[in-house]
């Protein structure tokens, strides 16, 4: 069965950077990033927007799982403001299609410190940081799902503790990807 990787977790903390590093080391995959899915000027988030970016997001899954190449679609995802329920009613859709996947989700997190120096090392504006860790995360405290403590971590082991968690972390699938990125 197909797998849809959510990597979700505050603003800053990595889900981007770690989701780029995972498409390198597993082999038929595909890695749909919401932030070029919403990328508008001006940046607002206006009921049309946001159907906008649901739209985008919905096209992009549904013709990755439409792939007979793809078998794994990595999706990182905040889930701060309105976007818990776009994801949501993203996944009822998907399904209500009869597009059939495993949802496998892990949770990255980290403490403030770290988040706001992740933040700053991609270049985030101070007012951005402030309002991201305020308002992203908070809303991890309570979701259920397998977590990685990203602290004191490489974007390596952070790829590596992924693979084990959505149990890909065999020699020969992961080792094709990387010697793959390689040639």
């Amino acid at each position: 069965m197909k797998r849809l990787i959510l990597l979700c977790g505050a603003n800053g903390i990595g889900k981007s950077t770690a989701s780029a590093e995972l498409m390198k080391r597993l082999p038929h995959s595909s890695y749909i990033d919401s932030d070029y899915c919403r990328m508008t000027n001006p940046p607002i988030f206006n009921e049309e927007l946001i159907r906008l970016n649901y739209k985008n997001i919905h096209a992009m899954m549904e013709n990755s799982f439409a792939c007979g190449e793809i078998q794994n679609v990595i999706f990182p995802f905040g889930f701060h403001g309105h976007r818990k329920q776009l994801f949501d009613a993203l996944l009822e859709e998907l399904r209500q299609k009869g597009i059939s996947f495993e949802l496998v989700p892990v949770l990255l997190y980290c403490g403030e410190e770290e988040n706001v120096r992740r933040a700053r090392a991609d270049g985030r504006d101070e007012e951005r940081i402030r309002r991201g860790i305020r308002n992203s995360r908070a809303v991890y405290e309570n979701v259920d799902y397998p977590r990685i403590d990203v602290t004191d971590m490489t974007v390596e082991e952070t790829a590596e503790e992924i693979l084990k968690i959505i149990g890909t972390g065999n020699e020969e699938e992961t080792g094709n990807a990387v010697m793959g990125s390689m040639g």
